[in-house]
């Protein structure tokens, strides 16, 4: 069984502009959800959880040429950036069979000789103390266990 995975980036820079690549294509451009993704050769890496509730990490590597500066300069260093990121899985005929998106921030970046590198944070804080708190009842959720098995999704 061969497992084929993809993402869609889709970054909405400061000044209103948006950029569309994926890198599963090589050399073709790719419509999903209505929208022409280019070929881009990046690399998304990371995404760390703490447990006190930070927001996650990710960053976005993509080669040092010429596209990829324009992000940077565009997006005045990638800050305030939005950015979707959608992990797409892909059947054998290269329709997409499953997809996750995630929403982030952009917080920064930094750049050597050969690699850009795009540095963003979740874009959902956690929840403080100063949150509402709810009960969960059975009238909310159903039947609850009786032990501390309790998974939310």
């Amino acid at each position: 069984m061969e497992i084929r995975v993809g993402h869609f980036f889709r970054l909405a820079t400061s000044d209103g502009a948006v950029h569309l690549y994926q890198n599963y294509f090589v050399g073709e451009n790719k419509t999903y959800l209505g929208e022409t993704y280019s070929f881009a050769p990046f690399q998304p890496e990371g995404s760390t959880a703490a447990l006190n509730g930070d927001n996650q990490q990710l960053r976005v590597l993509f080669p040092n040429i010429e596209y990829a500066l324009v992000l940077l300069d565009k997006g005045e260093g990638n800050r305030l950036s939005e950015l979707r990121l959608t992990t797409a899985w892909f059947d054998a005929a290269g329709q997409v069979s499953n997809a996750l998106a995630d929403f982030y921030l952009g917080i920064g970046a930094g750049y050597s000789e050969t690699t850009i590198e795009l540095r963003f944070r979740s874009a959902i804080d956690s929840v403080g103390s100063e949150f509402p708190g709810r009960a969960l009842t059975r009238e909310l959720v159903g039947p609850l266990p009786l032990n501390a098995e309790l998974y939310l999704r």
